[in-house]
């Protein structure tokens, strides 16, 4: 009896040394390179020939970017140079066009620090979210079929903004799509771009989430959702050309330690697809605790509309290391993202 009890003990310990071991393993972050500052790239201006960049102040002037660096950004301010008072960039976007806003570039122009940034855009509707949109970090999660869609139920922080720690607190550096004009059912629509964290407590995933129905209709809006769940980059790039993601590098660390870094041409769904894939199920219920909701309205997308285009390999979600608390974001920890042409994020996490 004494020898069968040894054998259990002893089989049940093995299992737990290798369960915490692999928990332990499949944590370590995949770089092994300090960066406690973002690259160069992450502040340099997007060249006019390809884009112009814009920028919000927190008491609300709309500015069209003219130089950019590590200690704020130099910007004409619209309202003055245009005599017209609109809500956001995108606004003098659609009003003006693109021609008529280069012509300001050589405007005057005045130095503003990044601490008089916020978020500069507007969403009108439900933000919608792509999952597994990166091969890699498909992999490393185990969810292999494909994209999936999900509505982000968050509203934008600025890029500075903090965020309250709560169960399994995950980051995810995202290039985030913003729809410059209304789109409708099949067409492909203008994005602009901006920085994004698609922040997700793992532990409301896994508590809510049936596996039983498909991909991102439950658990997701709960995980993902909710206040400051979703720090966006002070600046707002409206691209000449689709494809101008191509260029554009992410990459996020954790108290000075690289965790994510990628290219955010290996999305599979570029952003018009991410949206017309959501107008397309737009009558689909998304399950959260207090209730459905859609993703978006069966009519189009209204400018404005925010799509996250999904996340790079790196991210702390594992299947065996959801019980492991240490492996997720925790009070006093620091986030720094950053994407090529549209700064940085830096996000402390407080209790």
């Amino acid at each position: 009896m004494k020898t069968l009890l040894r054998i259990f003990i002893a089989f049940f310990s093995v299992i737990i040394i290798a369960f915490v071991g692999q928990s332990f393993y499949v944590s370590r972050p995949i770089f092994k390179e300090q960066m406690s500052e973002a690259p160069a790239a992450a502040f340099e201006l997007a060249s006019t020939t390809q884009a112009l960049s814009f920028a919000r102040t927190r008491d609300g002037k709309s500015l069209l970017v003219t130089e950019m660096n590590r200690d704020g950004i130099s910007g004409v301010d619209l309202g003055v140079a245009t005599g017209v008072q609109n809500d956001g960039p995108l606004d003098y976007v659609t009003v003006l066009g693109e021609a008529a806003l280069e012509v300001l570039l050589d405007s005057q122009s005045a130095t503003y620090a990044w601490d008089e940034l916020g978020v500069p855009f507007d969403t009108p509707s439900r933000i919608i979210g792509a999952g597994v949109n990166f091969k890699a970090h498909a992999e490393e999660t185990g969810l292999d079929d494909g994209p999936f869609l999900f509505p982000k139920l968050s509203v934008p922080t600025p890029w500075d903004a903090s965020v309250a720690r709560r169960g399994r607190l995950d980051y995810e550096v995202e290039l985030c799509g913003v729809a410059v004009d209304d789109i409708k059912p099949g067409e492909m629509g203008r994005f602009a771009f901006v920085l994004c964290n698609d922040l997700t407590d793992r532990w409301a995933l896994v508590q809510n989430i049936d596996m039983d129905k498909p991909m991102g209709l439950t658990g997701f809006p709960d995980a993902k959702g909710g206040d400051q769940m979703l720090p966006v980059g002070a600046i707002l790039v409206v691209p000449q050309k689709a494809d101008f993601y191509n260029q554009i590098e992410l990459g996020l660390s954790v108290n000075g330690r690289l965790r994510q870094r990628d290219s955010a041409s290996l999305m599979i769904w570029d952003a018009p697809a991410i949206a017309q894939r959501a107008i397309s199920i737009c009558d689909e219920e998304f399950y959260q605790r207090n209730g459905t909701v859609n993703i978006a309205d069966c009519s189009g997308l209204k400018k404005g509309t925010a799509v996250l285009l999904g996340t790079p390999e790196g991210v702390a979600f594992q299947l065996p290391n959801i019980w492991m608390p240490w492996a997720y974001l925790r009070a006093g920890d620091r986030v720094l993202s950053y994407g090529s042409h549209l700064g940085v994020l830096r996000t402390s996490v407080i209790d």
